[in-house]
């Protein structure tokens, strides 16, 4: 408040100086134009005064002209001249003679004026700046009989322009000993708001756009009032809008990611209030927002928003250990994934019934495209500063938990253990590792033949990837697979075996011995727009026949969006690329949906083949998969045949085909040609025994 009233003085005293000085030239001015007037006015009243004193004069020389006494003429004259301001004085008689003190000489001018004024009997007149010459006509019974000549000096009657300025000076004084005084009060009252706006600016630039200015006038600074008013609304509106753009989730209406990694940075960073970050993460959003479509899946984030948000609701009062306890944040993080940082949080007992609380919450029945349907979720947890005393670590630490989480199935929550940070290293590694291996072209192809059921030939085989680290080190998929998937990098590498196993099959076919190859195609892979593409485009680069190959998706990838499976498998199906449901069994299939599907094969899984010697309900499992594909008139082939039980039982239900350890391990490229050629040439001594004899051999 002192800086406002400094400045607003400053500016006053500013004014003041800047009016007083206005008023001070005023001042001068009017000074030096009445003084100008003033001697303008004295100038034209010794005009006056010099013409009545000559009008007078010539009334007393009248006589003496009139009886011709130039003595008394002279002496009058004398007399005349004496007076103030008068420089030369003649007179003429009637006969035009001049007649004078004798002091002074007679001036042409003069002279010659004087004669006319004799002559015409009419008074004369020649003013000057420095003189004023009069000739007045003397008559006698209306007559001339003479003219008085008289010359004033205006200087000598009249007082000097800085005479008149300096008499006049206290006018001055008296204007700026009123003027000044005055206008400080002018401006005091005039600037009187300005201490309001000053208040109200500075207040805004610090940030508090609410202030407004209480200026109550209706003058200019009314009106700049006014106009900084709604210039702050305006601008706070477009802030706050600004604002929740910038931390605000349009869908949830809750904080979004940015928000909440500030307030994350504040509160861990600090250390000064311990808690809970809590990663909730809704599974099969994904699934239902590609069946439903986006603004199902926004309802459905939005239901799921609310129902967290009244859980957090609930644990206010628990969770407030004091006054200094800042309050609970929660925020949509990224697209199904939801964030709580409660601080106060401290005990474990009490972040569990939190996180059994959401997952409740989140599996509560709702609706999407009025059809009703369940949710789940999963939940990391870790607590600061027990876990991490940075926001970075502390975020990495509940990234650990729920990646466990993930992998422990659905609807769980999983607290931090230092443990997990060890295997997310390795994880790291692994995939810096496979970013390489693709690079060096360590990933390899082998291949494990399919037995026709019939007859017990290689009716066709399966590619299978193997990562080869070192020379005698090879690694299966189920040592990679999974981070391939997270990473992205099972498109690049599903998209090496395919080209390798398209590749291999067309050898086989160019050296006699066709084929079929089957190529297993990961959800990511199948998910992309141009998959179709891609597999016409390898086809034709490695000159595969079509009919050639065999493309193996999940139960789980073909049921996700049945509709866009056809579109994609279609094209495909058209040019004689056959595919084939794996794992047949293990997911959750509609059979509405069985009957429409572009399928050729079914492959049931090992689990159940394994299992089912030993298991009654592996064995009903089996048989009715096989029924029901013969029924739909899919070929079946089974997987994971590794006893002589195994094989004798689906021979004997009608399957087709099978693979499994019993016939072959998956081998090599080498390997399997070598199985294959073995293979051809046993079945072509097999068609040449059965060939009948001809009757002239036997004879």
């Amino acid at each position: 408040m002192k800086l406002l009233s400094y400045l607003q003085n400053k500016l006053v005293v500013k004014a003041t100086l800047l009016f007083s000085t206005a008023i001070l030239l005023v001042a001068c001015l009017v000074v030096v134009v009445a003084s100008r007037e003033e001697q303008a006015a004295l100038h034209q009243l010794a005009f006056y005064q010099t013409e009545a004193y000559s009008l007078s004069a010539a009334l007393d020389v009248v006589e003496p002209l009139q009886t011709q006494n130039n003595a008394s003429v002279e002496n009058r004259l004398q007399q005349i001249s004496q007076h103030t301001g008068l420089i030369s004085v003649f007179a003429l008689d009637q006969a035009g003679a001049v007649l004078s003190t004798g002091q002074n000489q007679v001036s042409a001018i003069a002279k010659s004026q004087a004669q006319r004024a004799l002559a015409t009997g009419a008074r004369q007149v020649h003013r000057t700046k420095n003189r004023i010459l009069l000739s007045i006509p003397v008559l006698a019974k209306k007559q001339p009989i003479g003219v008085l000549s008289l010359a004033f000096s205006p200087r000598a009657m009249v007082p000097g322009f800085s005479a008149i300025l300096v008499d006049n000076l206290w006018k001055g004084f008296v204007l700026l000993g009123l003027g000044l005084p005055l206008s400080l009060l002018i401006f005091i009252y005039l600037f009187s708001p300005v201490k309001e706006l000053i208040r109200t600016t500075n207040n805004a630039a610090s940030g508090d756009l609410s202030v407004r200015a209480n200026v109550l006038r209706r003058d200019e600074f009314g009106v700049l009032a006014g106009a900084i008013n709604l210039m702050l609304e305006r601008m706070k509106t477009n802030l706050d809008r600004t604002r929740w753009l910038a931390y605000g989730d349009e869908i949830t209406r809750l904080a979004n990611k940015t928000a909440f990694s500030e307030r994350l940075r504040v509160l861990v960073d600090d250390g000064k209030v311990p808690g809970t970050l809590f990663l909730i993460d809704l599974d099969g959003f994904k699934r239902l927002n590609d069946a439903y479509g986006q603004e199902e899946g926004d309802k459905i984030l939005r239901t799921a928003g609310d129902r967290l948000r009244k859980v957090i609701g609930r644990y206010v009062g628990k969770l407030k250990q004091d006054e200094n306890t800042p309050g609970p944040m929660l925020a949509r993080f990224s697209g199904d994934e939801f964030a709580l940082l409660a601080p106060g949080c401290v005990s474990a007992p009490l972040a569990q019934e939190i996180a059994q609380s959401i997952l409740s919450a989140i599996s509560e029945p709702m609706e999407a495209a009025g059809q009703p349907i369940t949710l789940s979720a999963r939940l990391g947890i870790a607590m600061f500063p027990h876990d991490a005393s940075d926001s970075k670590t502390l975020l990495n630490s509940v990234n650990f938990a729920i990646d466990v989480a993930k992998e422990s199935g659905g609807n769980t929550w999983q607290f931090f253990e230092p443990s997990m940070t060890q295997a997310a290293i390795r994880r790291i590694t692994l995939q810096n590792e496979m970013r390489h291996a693709l690079i060096n072209r360590e990933f390899i192809v082998y291949y494990q033949p399919k037995i026709n059921v019939r007859d017990g030939s290689i009716a066709g085989c399966e590619a299978l990837v193997r990562w080869q680290k070192s020379p005698g080190k090879i690694l299966s998929p189920g040592a990679f697979i999974d981070v391939a998937e997270e990473t992205g990098l099972i498109n690049e590498i599903g998209d090496y075996v395919l080209a390798e196993a398209c590749a291999a099959a067309a050898r086989w076919a160019d050296e006699g011995n066709p084929c079929p190859v089957a190529v297993n195609v990961s959800a990511h892979q199948f998910s992309r727009d141009n998959f179709s593409e891609l597999v016409t485009q390898i086809l034709e680069e490695t000159g595969l026949p079509h009919e050639l190959l065999e493309l193996e998706l999940t139960e789980s990838v073909a049921m996700t969006n049945p509709e866009r499976l056809m579109e994609q498998v279609a094209p495909l199906r058209e040019r004689g690329v056959r595919f084939a449901i794996d794992d047949f069994g293990t997911g959750h299939s509609s059979l509405s949906y069985l009957t429409r599907l572009p399928f050729d094969v079914f492959k049931i899984d090992q689990s159940f083949v394994r299992e089912m010697t030993e298991d009654k309900n592996a064995r009903v499992i089996v048989q009715t998969i096989l029924a029901m594909a013969e029924s739909l008139g899919y070929r079946t082939v089974a997987e994971g045949v590794e006893t002589r039980e195994h094989f004798a039982f689906l021979q004997l239900h009608c399957c087709d085909y099978v693979q499994g350890y019993y016939f072959s391990r998956p081998v090599p490229e080498t390997d399997f040609t070598a199985l294959l050629v073995q293979d051809h040439q046993g079945q072509q001594r097999k068609l040449r025994d059965q060939q009948p004899v001809p009757l002239a051999q036997i004879a």
